[in-house]
């Protein structure tokens, strides 16, 4: 079995020959769309992968050559750029006669998964065509049986389906039969609406349905779905919508991969990218995006609110003491204990090292702001044991309040910070508000 890679960049090319170094077949390569289409023309090719920017030719226009060549009308093409990845790009991909397209970087499993399926289909489409040849109709069997595996199979990477448009599946491979936990065709075959249910989410429903109709097609569509065992996996479908001689609505049929572990390694990355990781609270960057929209909605809204910048007093010296293992397991105490006197609706966060920053919106005079400080250094002067030892730290706080000493998050967080260097100078009762120098 051959594979044919085209792509005008060498590292491309020995990438992507690299990748496909394990399969089962043989890999051709090809510098431009001229060499591709020679190729074609001298030999039989279970799949192409083909670069959508090329001199001379582009991808579209080699690949509506190779689709006018004997060798190639029936051979699986799958666009791979890292430029045209919109739509429109992607709707002119598939009407040059591609079977799927991918972007760059290339995810590697992807990939092989769909090298693998297309050389299983050009493994059985070749059975199929030594034994169809020893019957009398071959030619019409032959063409018939093409076609049933090009619908079923064309686009496949995974899960590979075909359901009536109420939802009713009547074709399944294992796959898609393990990745929505059945054990039995007969579980997911042929029950009514079942497709259907899979997709619970209405508003989820409601874009497929439409991009389904509107195109013609979807592309990688991603959504929720609840297994036979009841665990929540996503999805991403690909799928067309077959249409009879008439124009009228006839099936749907494509291909699902499960993308569960992507889904969550992304929300993963979303939280460590917001998060303080020893302490678990918001960190710097979103205390400055909440503390813009909270000045914004105060601007708006005509209320108040106050900026608490929060040093502890002694912690060097617990570093220095102890070491920079006890200090991060500290640095977790004090903020769990300065979250417990803060309302459920105002922000905490870590602004660097041993500093926190505290966001109290709507507030209701300057008393309220005090009673918040007052808290925060009392929780703060009681001892804190870390594997075993006792120590103690304190802190100073310094506050600035909207919009009496400033509408600008920057400026209100660097005004808290001169009050509170003011405190530590002055030796006062461990806060102080911003004063203007006289």
């Amino acid at each position: 079995m051959k594979v044919l890679i085209v792509d005008d960049s060498q590292t491309n090319l020995a990438l992507l020959n690299h990748l496909l170094s394990e399969q089962e077949c043989d890999v051709l390569q090809a510098a431009n769309g001229a060499e591709a289409i020679e190729q074609v023309k001298e030999n039989e090719f279970a799949l192409i992968l083909l670069d959508i920017q090329m001199p001379g030719m582009n991808g579209y226009e080699v690949a509506e050559a190779i689709k006018s060549i004997d060798n190639g009308r029936h051979v699986p093409i799958i666009f791979i750029t890292a430029i045209f990845q919109d739509q429109d790009n992607v709707k002119l991909g598939y009407e040059a006669g591609a079977v799927d397209y991918l972007f760059r970087p290339v995810d590697v499993q992807t990939l092989k998964s769909k090298v693998q399926v297309f050389l299983q289909l050009h493994r059985q489409k070749v059975q199929l065509q030594n034994e169809i040849r020893q019957r009398a109709e071959a030619e019409r069997a032959l063409r018939a049986a093409e076609e049933k595996f090009r619908s079923i199979f064309e686009r496949a990477v995974e899960g590979i389906f075909q359901c009536s448009m109420d939802g009713t599946f009547r074709e399944a491979n294992p796959a898609l039969l393990g990745i929505l936990g059945y054990d039995r065709p007969e579980d997911l075959i042929g029950v009514p609406g079942l497709a259907d249910r899979l997709m619970h989410d209405g508003e989820q429903k409601r874009r497929f349905l439409a991009s389904l109709r509107n195109d013609g097609y979807v592309s990688n569509f991603e959504f929720e779905v609840i297994r036979q065992d009841g665990k929540v996996v996503w999805l991403s479908e690909s799928s067309r919508l077959v249409r009879d001689e008439n124009g009228d609505e006839l099936l749907i049929e494509g291909v699902v991969e499960d993308v569960t572990r992507r889904k969550s390694r992304e929300k993963e990355l979303r939280h460590l990218a917001t998060i303080d990781s020893l302490t678990g609270v918001p960190n710097r960057h979103v205390f400055f995006d909440r503390l813009e929209h909270a000045v914004q909605a105060a601007r708006r809204y005509k209320t108040e609110l106050a900026v608490l910048f929060v040093d502890l007093n002694d912690f060097k010296s617990v570093n220095d003491s102890f070491g920079h293992g006890v200090g991060d397991r500290l640095l977790g105490q004090v903020a769990d204990r300065c979250l417990g006197r803060i309302r459920a609706a105002d922000t905490f966060a870590r602004i660097g090292g041993d500093e926190f920053g505290v966001l109290l919106e709507r507030i209701e005079g300057v008393d309220s702001v005090s009673a918040v400080a007052r808290g925060l250094i009392d929780v703060l002067e009681k001892p804190f044991e870390v594997n075993g030892r006792i120590m103690r730290v304190g802190a100073t706080i310094g506050i600035s309040l909207y919009p009496v000493n400033g509408d600008d998050a920057a400026d209100l967080l660097s005004k808290a910070d001169s009050a509170m260097y003011m405190s530590k100078r002055t030796g006062s009762s461990g806060y102080a508000f911003y004063r203007p120098v006289q």
